[in-house]
Parts: C-alpha cells; sequence; structure tokens
C-alpha cells in the first residue's frame, strides 16, 4: 500500500478558529474532512459532489441511540475519531491508485453498530442500490464492502433511528422474488440525492431478535474475527459515468475481491454471462439425447433442476450416479467432450428430513428458534407434551419440530391453556430419529422449518454445506449452480451476513474458478462481486405470455441501475394437459423477442417427457438457437431492440442461411370460437367473423375442436380468395395452415398424423374485413371450433457477422 498523502491547510473560521481539512485522493476522486470528522467535500473530476448537510465519516450505535463524532485526529494513515460518548473510533485510511478505503482498527465494545457514513451526494439520476453506485450527468460514485461481514444497509433494528436523524427515505425495490426495503440498500435514491449506507454489526454475543416474523428468536453468536466490527472495511471511488463499470474490475482486482472469469473477460462485461441454457431432469442413461437437445438448441449449459436424493449432504440421485461424485464426474466429462458444462440447481441451505444430519441422529446444530421447558418428564410414547409459556408458538410452522437430544418430534397442534402450551398429536421419533424417555431437566429446542417441509442449519452446520458443494465442484468438474432460497440463510438471525458467508466460502474454496456461472434468485451487495446473474422463475401455473411478465420486465431496470448481467429468469416449455395447450412456436418466439429486446438471456425449461414427445421441439429449439445466435452478436439495432421488447409485440425470426436472416413482425389474433351445437334448424357449419391485419398479408391458421365430435373440410372465405383444407378434424388435434399454403395434421402436442391438401388460396387485407369459416360437421356431436390466425408484416434482413 502507498502512504497516504494529506493536504493540511489552515483556514480562520467565521468566529477566528483556525480548522485543520484533511484531504486523501486516489485517480479522479479527492475527499476532505474536518475537524470534527464530517466529510467536507467530495469531488469526482473537479466537481463538487458532496449534498448539503453534516455526513459523518462513521457513526456508531450504543444505547439506542446514535452517536456520531466529535473531533478528528491524523497520524499518517490511522484517522482517530472522537465520539459524543468520549471513546473513539480508529480507521485505517488507504489511499490506492483505484479506491480510498477505510478499515476499522478499533473500537469500542460497547458499540452494537458501526455505519459507515451515513453520507449524502447530488448525483440520482441512476442509483444502483445493491452495487452501490449512483450516477448523474457525465459522472459516478460508489462505495462498496470489502468485506463479507460488512454489509449493505442498516439493520431493521437501526434503520428507523437513521432515517429519522439524517432526514431521508427511500422505495421499496420490487422485485420478481421479494419486496426489499430501502434499509437494506447500499445506496438509497433520497430523491435529491443519493444516500450510501454501509454498516458492520457486532455479532459477538448471543441475543434475542424479531426474525422473519418472529419475536425473541434465539440468535446464535458468530465466532471468531466475524462477530467482531473491528476489520470492518469498504472502498469509495468515483470515474467517468461510462467508465465506473471498469472501475469496479480494477477495484476488485486491487482489494482482493472476487473478480470471476469468464471467456477470458471480467464476468460483467462478457456477453457470456447472458448466455441462455436449457434446465432438464436428464439422467445418466438419457444424457446423450439431452446434450444432443442442447447443441440443437445453441447452449453451452445443461442443467438439471433436482439433482440431488437430500439437501445437505447433496447425495446425488441414483439415477444420476451410483457411484457418488466419481460417477457425476464421468457425466461431466462426457458433457465436456460435447462442448457442454453441467450445471445444478440447490435450495442453498434448506434441509430435507431425509437427509444424514436429521436422520437417523439428528445434528445438534439444526436451526433453533429458541428453548422450551418441560412441566414434566416424557416417556418414549407420550403423544402429548406440555411445556412452559413461550412466545416461539405465536408463528404458525408447516413440521411443528422439536428436538430433545437425539429425538425429533412433531407435534399436530399447540393450544395455550394458562401459562402453559398443550401439543398433541406429536409423532414420537420423527422423521426416523429413535424415540426416547426425556427428564424434566433436559433441554427441549423448537426448531426452525419452511412450508417446503424442510429445516435449517445454524451457522456452524451451514459451513458445512458450504464446503459440500465446493467439494462436488472440486470433484466433479461441475461449472453452474444456483443458489435458490439464499433468504433460508438470513433464518439464522444473521442477515446479509449469513448469506454473503455461505456463498463467499463456496466461491473462495474452488479449485477452479474459471468460466464459473453463479446465480441465484436475489442479489445483495457482497455477493454482487460473486454472482454471474440472477435467475429466478417459476413459470409453472400460467401461460407463456402471462408467466411473470411485469416481474421480468421490472427486474431488467434493476440489472441496468445495478450494473449487473441481465436475464430473463425461467420459460416452460410444456405438453398439452387439461388447462394449457402445448407450447406453440408463436408462444415460444414472443418470449425470444422479449429475451432479444432486453438483450437478456434465460433459461428454458423443458423436462425429458417434452424433448421426447413434443411434435415440434426439434424446432423450437432451432428457433432458440437463432435468436440467441443474433442476441449475443448483438446484431438488433437500438431501435429494433425497442419494439421487441414491447410485452404486446409478437415476431418471426427465418433463417435464410448461415448468415442471414430475415425478421417479420407478426399480428397474432385472439381466438374465435364457433360452436356448432349452438346454429340455428337447417343453418351450415360455420360462422362470420371480422379479421384484421396491419398489411394486406398471407395467413397462417391453428384450428383445434373442443369437446366430443369432428369437423371436415374447413374453409376460410376472405376479400382476396377461399382456401380450403381437405381433411377430418378429431378431438385433440390441430390442424395447421402455414404462410406457405402447406397444412398438417398433428396431435394436441404437435406431433405430425399427417399432410393435409389444400384447395385454393386467400390472404388478409390492410385493416379490418369480412371473413366466412365453414366446415361438415356431420355426426351426431357437435363441437366447438376454436381458430387462431397470424398475419406477417414485411421482414427485417439481419446479418450475422461471425468473428
Amino acid at each position: 500500500m502507498k502512504n497516504i498523502t494529506f493536504l493540511v491547510v489552515l483556514l480562520i473560521s467565521a468566529v477566528g478558529f483556525p480548522v485543520l481539512a484533511q484531504e486523501v485522493k486516489t485517480n479522479l476522486t479527492q475527499i476532505r474532512f474536518d475537524q470534527q470528522g464530517y466529510y467536507k467535500s467530495i469531488k469526482i473530476d473537479g466537481k463538487e459532489l458532496l449534498e448539503a448537510g453534516k455526513y459523518p465519516i462513521v457513526s456508531v450505535y450504543k444505547d439506542q441511540k446514535i452517536i456520531q463524532p466529535k473531533g478528528l485526529k491524523v497520524n499518517g494513515d490511522r484517522f482517530s475519531l472522537m465520539m459524543e460518548d468520549g471513546q473513539a473510533v480508529e480507521l485505517k485510511v488507504g489511499q490506492h491508485k483505484e479506491a480510498i478505503t477505510y478499515e476499522v482498527l478499533k473500537l469500542s465494545p460497547d458499540y452494537k453498530l458501526l455505519v459507515f457514513g451515513p453520507l449524502k451526494i447530488k448525483l440520482h439520476e441512476v442509483v444502483g442500490e445493491v452495487v452501490g453506485v449512483a450516477q448523474g450527468e457525465d459522472l459516478a460514485f460508489g462505495m462498496q464492502s470489502l468485506h463479507v461481514k460488512t454489509v449493505a444497509g442498516i439493520p431493521e433494528d437501526y434503520i428507523g433511528n437513521y432515517s429519522t436523524t439524517f432526514g431521508y427515505k427511500g422505495a421499496n425495490s420490487d422485485l420478481s422474488v421479494a419486496s426489499i426495503s430501502y434499509g437494506h440498500f447500499a445506496a438509497v435514491d433520497a430523491g435529491n440525492g443519493t444516500i450510501f449506507q454501509l454498516s458492520s454489526k457486532n455479532r459477538s454475543g448471543r441475543e434475542l431478535q424479531q426474525v422473519k416474523g418472529l419475536n425473541n428468536m434465539m440468535t446464535l453468536p458468530v465466532e471468531g474475527s466475524d462477530g467482531l466490527i473491528i476489520g470492518a472495511k469498504v472502498a469509495l471511488f468515483g470515474d467517468k459515468r461510462n467508465q465506473i463499470l471498469t472501475r469496479i474490475g480494477r477495484v476488485e482486482v486491487e482489494q482482493g475481491l472476487p473478480h470471476p472469469m469468464i471467456a477470458g473477460e471480467w464476468g460483467k462485461v462478457s456477453r457470456e454471462a447472458m448466455r441462455s441454457y436449457l434446465i432438464t431432469n436428464f439422467s445418466a442413461a438419457n444424457l446423450d439425447f439431452a446434450l444432443e437437445k442442447t447443441k440443437l438448441a445453441g447452449f453451452k449449459n445443461l442443467y438439471h433442476p433436482d439433482p440431488f436424493l437430500n439437501w445437505g449432504h447433496f447425495e446425488w440421485r441414483k439415477e444420476l450416479s451410483t457411484e457418488a461424485d466419481v460417477g457425476m464426474k464421468k457425466l461431466v466429462d462426457r458433457a465436456a467432450q460435447r462442448g457442454i458444462d453441467i450445471g445444478i440447481h440447490t435450495l442453498s441451505n434448506f434441509t430435507t428430513t431425509n437427509d444424514p444430519y436429521v436422520t437417523p441422529v439428528p445434528s445438534k446444530h439444526l436451526l433453533k428458534q429458541g428453548e422450551l421447558k418441560l412441566i414434566a418428564a416424557l416417556d418414549d410414547n407420550q403423544q402429548q407434551i406440555i411445556v412452559q409459556n413461550s412466545q416461539l408458538f405465536s408463528l404458525p410452522l408447516s413440521l411443528n419440530t422439536i428436538q430433545i437430544g437425539d429425538e425429533l418430534i412433531t407435534y399436530g397442534k399447540a393450544e395455550q391453556k394458562g401459562e402453559q402450551w398443550v401439543l398433541t398429536n406429536c409423532v414420537r421419533g420423527a422423521f426416523g430419529t429413535q424415540k426416547a424417555s426425556h427428564g424434566i431437566e433436559e433441554s427441549v429446542y423448537k426448531l426452525w422449518d419452511y412450508p417446503y417441509k424442510t429445516l435449517f442449519p445454524d451457522l456452524t452446520l451451514q459451513d458445512e454445506y458450504a464446503k459440500r458443494l465446493t467439494a462436488i465442484f472440486n470433484k466433479t468438474g461441475v461449472k453452474q449452480i444456483s443458489f435458490d432460497g439464499l433468504e433460508g440463510c438470513m433464518y439464522t438471525g444473521q442477515d446479509y451476513y449469513a448469506s454473503g458467508k455461505f456463498v463467499s466460502d463456496f466461491y473462495r474454496g474452488l479449485d477452479n474458478k474459471t468460466d464459473l456461472i453463479n446465480d441465484a434468485s436475489r442479489l445483495d451487495h457482497y455477493l454482487w462481486h460473486v454472482h454471474t446473474r440472477m435467475n429466478w422463475g417459476e413459470p409453472w401455473g400460467e401461460e407463456m405470455r402471462m408467466g411473470q411478465v411485469e416481474n421480468r420486465i421490472k427486474n431488467q431496470a434493476y440489472f441496468y441501475r445495478n450494473l449487473f448481467p441481465r436475464m430473463l429468469g425461467w420459460f416452460l416449455v410444456r405438453l398439452a394437459d387439461r388447462k394449457f395447450e402445448a407450447t406453440s412456436l408463436e408462444d415460444l418466439e414472443w418470449a425470444l423477442s422479449e429475451s432479444a429486446g432486453f438483450d437478456a438471456g434465460y433459461a428454458m425449461s423443458i423436462d425429458m417427457k417434452t424433448l421426447q414427445q413434443h411434435g415440434q421441439i426439434d424446432q423450437l429449439l432451432e428457433s432458440m438457437k437463432n435468436w440467441d445466435q443474433l442476441r449475443l452478436a448483438d446484431v438488433f439495432t437500438a431501435e429494433q431492440k425497442l419494439r421487441l421488447k414491447d410485452p404486446n409485440t409478437e415476431w418471426h425470426l427465418e433463417k435464410i442461411n448461415d448468415t442471414q436472416f430475415m425478421l417479420y413482425p407478426l399480428f397474432v389474433s385472439k381466438r374465435f370460437h364457433c360452436d356448432l351445437s349452438s346454429m340455428q334448424p337447417g343453418q351450415p357449419g360455420g360462422a362470420d367473423w371480422s379479421w384484421e391485419s396491419p398489411e394486406e398479408s398471407t395467413f397462417a391458421l391453428r384450428i383445434k375442436v373442443e369437446g366430443d365430435g369432428v369437423i371436415e373440410n374447413p374453409s376460410i372465405k376472405t376479400e382476396k380468395g377461399i382456401v380450403k383444407i381437405l381433411g377430418k378434424l378429431e378431438k385433440d388435434q390441430y390442424i395447421l395452415l402455414d404462410h406457405k399454403g402447406k397444412a398438417t395434421l398433428t396431435d394436441k402436442n404437435y406431433r405430425l398424423i399427417a399432410a393435409l391438401s389444400v384447395e385454393g388460396t386467400a390472404s388478409l387485407p390492410k385493416g379490418g374485413s369480412a371473413v366466412a369459416f365453414s366446415c361438415d360437421n356431420t355426426g351426431d356431436e357437435k363441437p366447438e371450433v376454436i381458430i387462431r390466425y397470424n398475419t406477417r408484416m414485411k421482414g427485417e434482413p439481419l446479418n450475422l457477422v461471425k468473428k
């Protein structure tokens, strides 16, 4: 580290006292402090950014009060801040090429919390609440944590006092996974400026606190240096707005932060970070088939959504490996020979009840809400248990599990009776543990659980989970992981420190970090450096055009603000079922056009059954390849992206050859219904509709019947001709007519049954026009006919320049 240099200036204040001003510098950034320990000036490239007001270098919290500095003494790179209560906070202040750093060296153990700042600057045009960067005009300024125990924001117990004292508040970030309070932000858009707030908490003692809606949860201490505020460290830096992301990358390298590389580039600027991938439940037996489909889609990652027999020990499902990690490595090596990396899904620290940490002998480190006291001793078959009064029953759970020694017990109902709680319908020796008798003196612990019917580890056991996941990567060569459910770590009561430690412990232990894809369903400040991208998505219960559309779009603005690679989440390609039709090319291309418009990758979830039985699967996969190839090459113009990202637009991409493509805007109609059972006596089977098209165009059709009955020879008459399709259509089938006049009969999953003859041609004029539909229906059953059409507008040529 270079020796820090201070500019000492003697000034005369309004009342005649000398004022000592100190200054620290790094490239483009100058920060000055007054003699009390407050910011006096923050300049980037010579422009003043400090907002009017008093903002301390640090503040601390003790006895329900915020304590601020009243004096600053400087000795070399040591800043000694005399606090209002007469005690001192000592910082080591570093002046580096890329950033200015503060590290806590000494402070009173009475201080429960230290906040770096709060600090307010004028920039707030774009505020990255997670990354801790504010942008405005042509400049940007950031403050970032340099240690996992220094977290973004201010804990919930303290934020109200800070918000009131320093006069700021911000709007929550509403994302696909949660609404995140401004109290958890590294940078808060306060409306007239940006507040930076990073903090470190004294976690070295056991305490009772509110956690996930539960009052007075027993929160265990964090052992070692992480439990102390000493060592908390931050970096401050500024740059030109268009260079701030590059600056952060250099700060990572300079300060020893995680700096993941993908395809030879830093992951935050590599377009490979936004590659789409295939999710499917492959096995050892059908891996080669899954790899073939992955290649057809142009993907480089094949991801298993549920690879583990249990969560905790993370043992492989038998259909993947009967040889533990050695067997999984064989699959990874097979995939690598095809140029494909294998990825796996986890629920982070969620713990299944079949895991060896739970059964047959439960770990002493399963996460506890708190301790209960027995009223009387228990025999080994007692199904009613009475405990002393406790607030721990105020929050309903799913598994309702208590632990006494090596026995887990579940209860069906908890009922308060006076100063006691009566637990009834108890299952002794739950989850395969051993029934036992217990004396009144034995400790009884109420365990945390989750509606997924899972338990959690405490911090000590959570460390073992991280080590196991690291070992999986080191032993097998798996290259992708999603830390879904990271919020589970916060059930420990240690907030973002717990989730940050879990992932960073995993990451630090990896033998090979190159080309690792590491994402999560949520993002926090320190893990911004570790995660490749964010991903999420539970599209199971809605049509593709409906599934989380608002959240997908909302998240893109979040990624933009936070200088983070963009993803659209998971999409689902499905077979037909009682609620949904099979995914069509039109459905898929809607999602792919959104991906192109937002320049964001996605995960395409297609289970093995769908890969095997969807009649158009190869066509769908090839479409993914074409769209993603153009997106990753950044072929689409800014104007095209603006139109593509509109969720109300529809598109079709057609490949001409390896370098030439045609992009067609589509008009996709609503569904038109003709109920043949509602025909008047003597009325032929048919209907008159008004169809429309933005341009004169041929049209494609999708025709199906609902209910029992058969139709034959459907025809459409427009002002521009008549087209008649010769064939029979039954329930659970489609007749498909493409824009070139080719017709096919398929089953409900688009598997080809027969090619059909077509008579005549027809098109739709521009605007609205009358259309007559007719068909033959000779049987007793009168089904309902459902027709959807689409028309194409003028194509837009695209050229792929191969590198």
